[in-house]
């Protein structure tokens, strides 16, 4: 029998000014705290999920216990409780989908409006094993492209439905076949359905086809909207022009802003100070901040390291794997990542009990994802850092200091990439690399040259 103290120590029932108060779990006989049911938060976690999911005998089905039972088991029965309170969303959708009878399947979900509850309740099935993993940034493309054009004229919808699914979804295809497919990249292709559009109906408020849009019309359009936004639609205008749907008209590639200026060596050093100095900062920003800061990471890439991308070898020094090389970690910065490595933070109630809980070095709110928007919100809020001019900055540090063709393989960069950075840093590494080959023929021959 438990109580809180004004300290908030845990103290026993009479202790806490409350003798006759049972403190026991009526059912299960461990204690905690409870309101009048007198049943702990677990079980009444337990009562809820079966509420929601058992059939008319009681009975949970068997493909969803994997589910229950993460449900069951966390080590935040509180937050769960909340979570399938009788007024949330995620309550009224498992309602739904129990009503149906069916299992629950991709398919069926991909059926339902496409909403933040339905994301992280997916997430939560894929994690536990209900449902099969999937490239979900991908998958979610073809209900969220469905859903827009669920009001659209039907030939309109028609157009830029074909548009999308064999030029921009499968370019998206052909690119996660090869590399992991973000937030980003999902990014990327949105817009450019949505500008293709906001074309086609600009093109009705003008009176016009499709077929009747001359080159001045697109001009003008050009020049009616943002260009970060209207030159995307470059991609569907060619593909309409290949298939003869519009005539000899083309928008021009789109000049590229100039690069933002980096931050001063002065500022990354002092932002650098406070990741490791400023223990009020959270582990998780600071010890993302550093890799930026320091080796220029893009945090797209930061944010989806795992706990044993960072390991100690025999002689106690700390590497970070980065694509196909590993950098030496500094001991202050080592010092950072272990302690976020072994500490990972996680609002997640399901990932609390989860075997994979350190899976990533830098887990999300969704169950079993990395943190992304945190992480960003983050770095801006707390160090009001922005992560282009920081990355900048330490990319032209490290330009100056070591060979493009080094800087390349350490990061993980295209080697254009790479040369481009030497470039801006200004300096001349062919002196170096002709010593260092000569250095090294010279070292081959000696251990070649006959006694």
């Amino acid at each position: 029998m438990i109580g809180i103290n004004s300290a908030g120590q845990p103290i026993c029932g009479p202790c806490a000014g409350q003798p006759d108060r049972d403190y026991t779990c009526q059912r299960c006989g461990n204690s905690g705290f409870f309101h009048t049911t007198g049943l702990c938060l677990r079980c009444q976690v337990s009562d809820r999920v079966r509420e929601l999911l058992a059939d008319t005998n009681g009975t949970i089905p068997v493909d969803l216990l994997p589910f229950t039972t993460a449900l069951t088991n966390t080590g935040s029965p509180s937050a769960i409780l909340q979570w399938l309170s009788p007024d949330r969303p995620a309550t009224r959708l498992l309602e739904h989908l129990h009503a149906t009878g069916e299992s629950i399947t991709h398919h069926q979900l991909d059926q339902l409006p496409q909403d933040l509850t339905l994301h992280h309740l997916r997430r939560t099935l894929m994690h536990t094993g209900v449902l099969p993993d999937r490239v979900e940034y991908l998958e979610r493309l073809v209900p969220w492209l469905e859903q827009l054009l669920t009001d659209q004229p039907e030939a309109r919808a028609h157009i830029l439905r074909t548009y999308a699914t064999w030029t921009v979804l499968r370019r998206a295809r052909r690119r996660a076949a090869h590399q992991p497919f973000t937030y980003s990249s999902s990014n990327w292709a949105r817009n450019r359905i949505l500008v293709s559009l906001r074309l086609l109906q600009w093109i009705q408020d003008q009176h016009l086809d499709l077929s009747d849009v001359q080159q001045h019309h697109i001009d003008q359009w050009l020049t009616s909207g943002s260009p970060e936004s209207t030159y995307l639609a470059r991609e569907f205008v060619r593909w309409a022009r290949q298939r003869r749907l519009v005539g000899d008209i083309t928008i021009p590639k789109r000049r590229h802003r100039s690069a933002l200026p980096p931050i001063t060596e002065d500022e990354r050093w002092e932002q650098l100070r406070r990741c490791l100095h400023e223990d009020t900062l959270p582990t998780a920003i600071r010890a993302a901040s550093a890799l930026v800061l320091l080796y220029g990471l893009p945090l797209s890439k930061v944010t989806v390291l795992r706990h044993n991308d960072i390991h100690t070898d025999d002689r106690k020094r700390v590497w970070l794997r980065h694509g196909s090389h590993q950098l030496r970690l500094p001991p202050a910065i080592a010092t950072l990542l272990l302690t976020q490595r072994n500490h990972p933070t996680t609002i997640a109630a399901v990932n609390r009990n989860h075997p994979d809980d350190t899976k990533w070095l830098f887990p999300g709110s969704f169950p079993g994802q990395p943190a992304r928007d945190s992480l960003y919100r983050g770095l801006r809020s707390h160090l009001h850092l922005h992560i282009r001019r920081a990355r900048s900055a330490a990319l032209a540090h490290l330009a100056a200091e070591i060979p493009a063709a080094v800087l390349a393989q350490l990061l993980d960069l295209h080697i254009n990439t790479a040369l481009a950075w030497a470039t801006y840093a200004q300096n001349d590494w062919s002196t170096y690399l002709t010593a260092r080959t000569r250095a090294t023929n010279n070292a081959r021959n000696k251990t070649t040259r006959p006694d």
